[in-house]
């Protein structure tokens, strides 16, 4: 008997096989009845979306114009605070502020009035300057402006002058710490209403702007009738739970709406949105109404789609049965039919699995022999442990590594290759991860060390994986020996502590030097310029002269030192502007024609007028010493000083026909105190410093530094500028002047060394300065405490008892309660006493100095005093 599918089953039913035609009307009612359900779920939720989606459009309008309310705002606050910052209400110049507030009119629109803390109106540029003004009503955000110092905004009020309901911007005028006068700027009202006008938001919407208090300031429709009004409790009650939402109630108009406000963080002010639920509900029915309609045609579809497909299948289930039972008799299973492509597919995957099985059997045993092969000859340990520590597999590599055959180390605990303090943790760190999931190397990796069978230990770089097979766990460790590599680790760290340390030694030797040879150079060269003014015309002159000049040499020795100590430690920075390179090389030919000339050599210039992007001074340093250098190395021929565009860079060329430099020694070259051919250290062929500071300069600045040479022919050395397409704005570098001065003032001279303070001494007093000599911080103390107060200070950095002339000048500008304009002497060339002392924030002065070095910086400090 065949039972009937229009009929209910009984629950004994549900536990016998039924025909597939039982099925399909179960398929049916299960289609159709959830398409239903969902249908209406959709309906319900479609409307619901659109009434949110409505809401969150009129929310988002209504951000939107309160951030331009707040922006309109926020600008005639920053207005105003600039404004407040003029120097014409420093100066009280009440006529200058009055022009510029009435610029600022002009330019925004609004009225400025500036008024006294009592509220008396100073300046009104609605009025012309010099006309009465009315005394002014104090508004309720005077008292806040004064009580926080910060900008407020009014509330809707009558100006004094307009006669006009007016908002206002108030910004304090702030002097001295004390709030002097109040700034207003009108806000202007023509503004806001064009923010709410009725052209930015849709047809039917209205939008208005509330002050804090509750008062309309602007709105879209009907302006006259409710600005100035005070909003329904009903509605100001509503907007103030949060910064912004939405809430429906009764508009101004007495329409039911949809209220939608945002509050401004910054003055509370709020923009409201109101939306007529009418304009809401209308869309909102039409979308119902389709929804509906193509719910139900969807329904139909699906449910006659749900019988066609169980026709299909009731068709080609008993063709899939007799394909099973082919496939368990081992017989050919032939193509299901019947028109179902996925009982096709079940067919076709039957009669193919056996192939498939057989398949994956000969690649498994293919992946195991593969894999075995790259295990046994790694070049790396790999060893195989479960989860209890047991080693299970150890490769040759292993063996080698660690010293034990494979039979000795298999079935025994991993800790046989682990030293202390690895060995007794290893267990606890096993049972931890297993527990915790925490992992101190699984997936990490890191460096431990092992432990060889003989009981050596050596280092190693050990990672270790996870996996399964089936419930157990294993664990894959690959381990390297890396003793060789920490040996080269080791021995280059040793090598880079003794180069740092042979460095700091030298850059210490030099700076100890150069301040022990700079004192009694010092001393000379004071002496030696007192003296020659004091002989002028005197037959002993030229012998002072020949002095001058072989202290001069010294000098030069000394300032190169300093030069290649500043650029160690980082004092010079460049200041890169574009340049023309013309007059740079015209300069550098006009310098050094006459050295040329006196030698017998040709100086030739080649003209280039391109612009470069660089320092001018730093740029300039390293052309002159390259000069320099070529015109000391050339006997014969001569000089040639020009450029050859690169690409996006300019090559500057300095070329010479001299006596070249070997190819092995174009390195050297740039190394301090290095010279080619000059073994007797000839001081007229300079001091080897030269194209140190060029290399120095040149990585300082960017510039790439290149050099040719052929040996009895000459060298080329060239600079690699960047080049720029427009014309230079920088001027080149002038040449240093002599400040002139008038000979007036008292300096103090702070310096522990006797003959230094006399020869300063001598020096100052010659130019008709009065002096003051103090040889300690307490002598100085005591010329100040006996009424001797000193227009400007020369100290030495370096004075007894571990005090610098630093102290000194702060112990000075404490007991005269004023800052004093002070020089810095220092013999220290040290990369560190250098930064030291240029962070005092005085001028800074090295050891030997040039009197005329010493004379401008006295000039320049006297003005400063006065």
């Amino acid at each position: 008997m065949i039972p009937n599918p229009l009929m209910p089953l009984r629950p004994k039913d549900w536990l016998r096989p039924q025909r597939v035609r039982g099925w399909l009307v179960l398929l049916v009612m299960a289609v159709a009845v959830p398409l239903v359900l969902f249908s209406v779920f959709l309906l319900i939720r479609n409307v619901d979306a659109q009434a949110r989606q409505t809401e969150q459009l009129v929310l988002d309008r209504t951000r939107l114009l309160a951030e331009d309310v707040e922006r309109e705002v926020s600008r005639l606050i920053a207005a105003a605070e600039v404004l407040s910052t003029a120097e014409s209400l420093t100066t009280n110049d009440m006529a200058s502020f009055h022009r510029r507030a009435a610029s600022v009119r002009d330019r925004l629109g609004t009225n400025v009035v500036l008024r006294d803390p009592a509220g008396r109106q100073l300046v009104n540029t609605r009025m012309p300057w010099g006309a009465d003004l009315p005394d002014n009503t104090p508004l309720e955000a005077d008292q806040r402006v004064i009580d926080t110092g910060q900008p407020q905004i009014t509330g809707l009020f009558v100006g004094d002058v307009s006669q006009l309901p007016i908002l206002a911007v108030i910004a304090p005028v702030i002097r001295d710490g004390q709030i002097r006068y109040l700034l207003s700027l009108n806000i202007p009202p023509d503004r806001l209403q064009g923010i709410v006008s009725p052209e930015r938001i849709p047809a039917g919407w209205r939008a208005g702007v509330i002050d804090q208090d509750g008062v309309v300031i602007a709105r879209s429709h009907q302006t006259e009738q409710f600005v100035g009004k005070r909003l329904p409790a009903s509605l100001w009650t509503g907007m103030q739970r949060a910064p912004d939402g939405f809430h429906r109630a009764v508009n101004l108009e007495g329409v039911e709406a949809i209220q939608a406000y945002s509050r401004s963080r910054s003055f509370g002010w709020v923009v409201a949105m109101s939306v007529p639920t009418a304009l809401v509900a209308t869309p909102a029915r039409h979308a119902l109404l389709l929804f509906t309609g193509g719910g139900l045609i969807l329904l139909l579809i699906g449910v006659g789609a749900a019988i066609l497909l169980g026709r299909r299948l009731t068709r080609s289930v008993s063709q899939l049965a007799e394909a099973a039972k082919a496939l368990g008799a081992g017989h050919p299973v032939p193509p299901p039919g019947g028109g179902v492509a996925e009982i096709e597919a079940v067919g076709r995957a039957i009669r193919s699995a056996a192939d498939l099985i057989r398949r994956r059997e000969a690649a498994l045993a293919e992946s195991e022999a593969r894999h075995r092969a790259i295990v046994q000859t790694a070049v790396d340990a790999m060893l195989v442990i479960d989860e209890t520590g047991t080693i299970q597999s150890f490769n040759p590599a292993a063996e080698r590594i660690f010293g034990y055959e494979t039979g000795e180390a298999v079935g025994r605990n991993i800790r046989i290759l682990m030293p202390e303090p690895y060995h007794s943790a290893h267990d606890g760190y096993l049972q931890a991860y297993q527990n915790t999931g925490e992992r101190r190397i699984i997936g990490i990796g890191r460096e431990v060390e092992g432990r060889h069978k003989d009981g050596s230990v050596f280092p190693i770089e050990l990672a270790v994986t996870e996996w399964s097979a089936g419930e157990r766990r294993y664990f894959t460790g690959i381990v390297r020996n890396i003793t060789e590599r920490r040996r080269a680790e080791d021995a280059l760290r040793a090598s880079k502590a003794e180069a740092d340390r042979a460095n700091v030694a030298k850059s210490k030797f030099l700076a100890a030097a150069s301040h022990d040879l700079r004192q009694p150079v010092q001393a000379m060269m004071l002496f030696q310029s007192a003296l020659a003014e004091r002989l002028d015309g005197h037959p002993a002159v030229p012998l002072l002269d020949s002095m001058g000049l072989a202290m001069n040499g010294l000098r030069m020795l000394l300032d190169s030192l300093l030069d290649v100590s500043k650029l160690d430690a980082g004092l010079i920075v460049p200041q890169l502007q574009d340049l023309a390179i013309g007059p740079i090389i015209e300069q550098l030919g006009a310098e050094y024609h006459p050295q040329a000339q006196a030698k017998g050599l040709r100086l030739r210039v080649v003209p280039c007028t391109l612009t470069i992007r660089s320092d001018p001074a730093l740029l300039m340093r390293i052309l002159r010493n390259l000069v320099e250098n070529a015109l000391r190395y050339t006997e014969r021929g001569g000089l040639l000083i020009g450029c050859r565009r690169r690409g996006d860079r300019l090559r500057i060329e300095v070329m010479d026909s001299g006596i070249g430099i070997p190819s092995d020694k174009h390195d050297e070259v740039f190394e301090e105190f290095f010279q080619v051919g000059n073994q007797e250290r000839d001081r007229s062929k300079g001091l080897g410093l030269g194209l140190a500071v060029v290399r120095r300069l040149a990585r300082l600045l960017g510039h790439t530094v290149h050099l040719r040479s052929r040996l009895g022919r000459g060298s080329a050395f060239c600079i690699d500028v960047p080049l720029v397409s427009r014309q230079a704005t920088g001027a080149a570098p002038s040449a240093a002047r002599l400040v002139p001065d008038d000979g007036r003032g008292m300096i103090l001279v702070i310096d522990d060394e006797p003959l230094i303070r006399l020869g300063l001494q001598a020096m100052l007093e010659g130019w008709g300065y009065r002096v003051l000599t103090a040889g300690s911080i307490e002598d100085a103390v005591q010329h100040i405490e006996s009424g001797e107060w000193p227009s400007a200070i020369l100290a030495d950095y370096r004075l007894r008892d571990g005090k610098t002339g630093l102290d000194a000048i702060r112990a000075v500008c404490e007991r005269l309660r004023a800052s004093v304009p002070a020089t810095i002497i220092t013999g220290d060339t040290a990369p560190e006493r250098l930064a030291e002392a240029r962070a005092g924030g005085h001028t800074l002065l090295h050891k030997p100095i040039a009197a005329h070095e010493l004379r401008n910086a006295v000039v320049e400090m006297l003005p400063a005093a006065e």
